[in-house]
């Protein structure tokens, strides 16, 4: 059995990844799907920062936080202050060559497929793509080419939950993650939900990772000094003991912030809370934005072009019936997309189209209702 300096030094020693060559799967596919957008991807260029989702929320922030340069924005911007109100996701986004490094590839495909919330802190969940079957197996390959070499480890035994419970309680691992029901957290956004942990990754993969993250690449999940039997026990528990999720409640969170009813709403009731606040991002209007509609107008992450832009009042009214269906889409799936510390994503028939908001939580039902009711009142602006 290696021990613990014997088991770092093997680890640090292997490749973080596979050395790019001409049989490596191309990262086209990454680029085509707009992964990019929001991702760190090995041999895929990163976009500017006005077509990239986690690019533009970084720029926001940085400029929020200098006075002068938060002058200037708000002279160019008229709605700046709102922008600093609705800019709170996409700041801790996994880095592909590191999730790379440790994931089962297996894994990957499946959630490709069909994507669940496995971060219960973070408000923003992975899109659901409309990617094609042959688009899914390239970037399984690009992941399985990456994949980090590690020791084989002891089989799961029964006999180290307990220690392994000691472990995960005693080292703070609870201060970061969730553990199903058992530990519902919700601890920090970043770090995912550990009841997952079984799926992701192979046991070696685990038992690596637990003992020595930094030798898979930049991550923010500290070493914490385990012995290899500390580091099997930690994995056991994850993968053996009895999380105890609850069913999803489908009780989501709002991607925007609650509202008092309004009893007459007007166009400037409606854009503000709703189409402004989180559909603009997708759907924008050329004419106000240098040329660029936005994925939801243009087409983007696999979806066709819907020729949709929500940034004006003529064509949110024209559109009620394709926006109102869309809304309540994503109601549907957001017992599988959004869920509640200590839940467990619930299994939900697909619709053919994505819901909306794409990735974020749905919009309150409040909200929904009073955009139904502008549509009833005629869309008075």
């Amino acid at each position: 059995m290696l021990t613990r300096p014997a088991l770092v030094l093997a680890l640090v020693a292997m490749p973080a990844c596979a050395p790019a060559s001409a049989t490596e799967p191309s990262p086209a596919p990454f680029a085509a799907l707009q992964c990019n957008d929001c991702h760190a991807i090995p041999g895929v260029a990163t976009p500017p920062r006005t077509e990239s989702c986690s690019g533009c929320h970084a720029w926001v922030r940085t400029v929020a936080a200098n006075p002068a340069a938060r002058q200037a924005a708000m002279t160019v911007f008229p709605k700046w202050e709102r922008y600093e109100r609705n800019v709170k996701t996409y700041f801790a986004v996994p880095d592909l060559a590191v999730a790379a490094a440790r994931l089962d590839p297996a894994w990957v495909r499946s959630y490709l497929e069909d994507p669940y919330d496995t971060r219960p802190a973070m408000p923003e969940t992975m899109v659901r793509l409309g990617a094609d079957a042959a688009s899914i197996e390239s970037i399984v390959a690009w992941f399985t080419v990456r994949r980090r070499a590690v020791p084989a480890s002891p089989a799961p035994d029964p006999a180290n939950i307990a220690a392994g419970a000691k472990l995960f309680a005693e080292r703070g691992c609870t201060a970061c993650h969730a553990f199903g029901g058992a530990f519902p957290g919700p601890g920090i956004p970043a770090a995912p939900d550990l009841q997952h942990a079984r799926d992701k990754m192979t046991d070696d993969a685990l038992v690596a990772w637990i003992q020595a993250p930094s030798a898979f690449g930049s991550t923010t999940m500290p070493d914490l000094g385990l012995t290899l039997p500390e580091a099997v026990a930690v994995r056991d528990y994850l993968v053996l003991a009895d999380p105890r999720p609850r069913p999803s409640l489908a009780t989501v969170a709002s991607s925007v912030a609650p509202r008092s009813p309004v009893a007459e709403p007007r166009w400037e009731d409606v854009e503000s809370h709703v189409f402004g606040t989180i559909c603009v991002h997708c759907h924008m209007d050329p004419a106000q934005n240098e040329g660029r509609a936005g994925p939801g107008n243009a087409g983007g992450f696999g979806w066709p072009a819907t020729g949709l832009e929500l940034q004006t009042y003529a064509s949110v009214r024209a559109n009620g019936p394709a926006i109102l269906a869309a809304l309540h889409r994503r109601e549907g799936e957001a017992a599988r997309d959004y869920v509640q510390p200590g839940e467990a994503p619930a299994h939900v028939v697909r619709p053919e189209k994505p819901g909306m908001p794409l990735g974020l939580p749905p919009i309150q039902a409040a909200d929904i209702a009073m955009v139904e009711l502008w549509y009833a009142r005629g869309a008075p602006e």
